[in-house]
């Protein structure tokens, strides 16, 4: 594939890596409102609804499949596995001709299973932190995953670690220390929040962060070539093995205390919750096909673009007041998102 082309793919990954950031700070609003205004406070069972949408990506195979089995009277999932399987485009087909063949289906649904849990915990890590800080910090303490990304993918030799990447980092990492120092000198200005909650959803937003980080390099690392797999099966199975595996876990929640089953009610909520979940299908499908186009890491990295928007419906949603040290901390972590995004696309059309 010539340079030409591979820069179209690569603005192309950008174009949808920006759908991902808009529709995740929707997302986050959405979110943030129900649990301020404690409509409905429960972050464990959003997440396992959100996640388990993914089923749905596997409808027109198994739409494909029943016909198969009316028309054949058995289920004949061979001829319906090539269909699993041939969802690349001839110029991703020609640019991974010499690579692996793909994933079969059994492989597919291994590596679905293998992800399913890892894919929860940073989702629910997510949500939850959305509880105790605001929309602004939480969105930028999660762009640290690009950090996280970095290091793994570099101890697993899916990233080339550099010193203008570096440079990147470290732009980033003292971005959030900042963030994080003005969300805490803020406490007496926002009465809802106290030090302990900023510090308690600032933790968890780090930890989901960290386990994106870890989520899109070992998906890198288990298949090398993401082209290799049908993301959209992939997603698919994750779903499934959300909505079948997962379920007890609300149980133990409940039993514990941590948080109350409780099926939401009130037109609002439900329809809160209902956009929500489209967005997530529909954002994280974009965000599967921006690392197709471009890489693990400036998706990653990308998440930091969030940072003005999240900033800006603080500012007019929500009337909070950003100070010069957290504009300066975002234009930081904007900055870094840029020079690593640079070097990673010079990496890419190199190889």
């Amino acid at each position: 594939m010539d340079q030409t082309s591979r820069r179209k793919r690569w603005t192309l990954g950008l174009i949808m890596l920006g759908v991902v950031v808009l529709s995740w700070v929707l997302s986050s609003f959405l979110v943030n409102d129900l649990f301020e205004k404690d409509l409905y406070r429960k972050p464990f069972f959003l997440t396992y609804i959100n996640t388990a949408t993914f089923m749905f990506y596997l409808t027109p195979y198994v739409r494909k499949l029943w016909t198969h089995y009316r028309e054949s009277g058995k289920l004949e999932y061979k001829e319906v596995e090539e269909e699993f399987l041939s969802n690349s485009s001839d110029e991703e087909i020609l640019l991974n001709e010499e690579q692996n063949q793909k994933l079969s289906l059994m492989e597919t649904i291994k590596l679905s299973a293998q992800f399913c849990v890892i894919w929860y915990l940073a989702n629910l890590a997510t949500n939850a932190s959305l509880s105790y800080t605001s929309v602004g910090s939480q969105t930028i303490l999660s762009s640290t995953s690009s950090f996280f990304t970095l290091v793994v993918g570099a101890l697993a030799k899916t990233e080339k670690f550099n010193h203008v990447k570096v440079v990147g980092l470290v732009l980033s990492f003292v971005g959030v220390i900042l963030i994080t120092k003005a969300d805490g000198d803020q406490v007496s200005e926002d009465l809802q929040r106290t030090k302990l909650s900023i510090f308690i959803g600032n933790t968890l937003a780090l930890l989901g962060a960290l386990l994106y980080g870890v989520y899109t390099t070992l998906l890198k690392y288990k298949i090398r070539d993401e082209a290799r797999v049908n993301m959209k099966v992939f997603f698919g199975f994750v779903g499934v093995f959300n909505l079948i595996l997962l379920w007890p876990s609300l149980i133990v929640f409940d039993y514990l205390g941590v948080e109350k089953f409780e099926l939401p009610s009130g037109s609002f909520v439900i329809m809160v919750i209902i956009v929500n979940c489209l967005i997530t299908f529909v954002s994280d499908f974009c965000w599967v096909k921006a690392m197709l186009l471009t890489s693990p890491l400036t998706v990653t990295v990308g998440l930091s673009t969030t940072i003005p928007f999240a900033m800006v419906g603080d500012i007019i949603f929500k009337g909070e007041k950003i100070t010069l040290v957290y504009i300066v901390a975002a234009a930081m972590i904007c900055v870094s998102f840029f020079v690593i995004n640079r070097d990673e696309e010079n990496d890419r059309h190199v190889e």
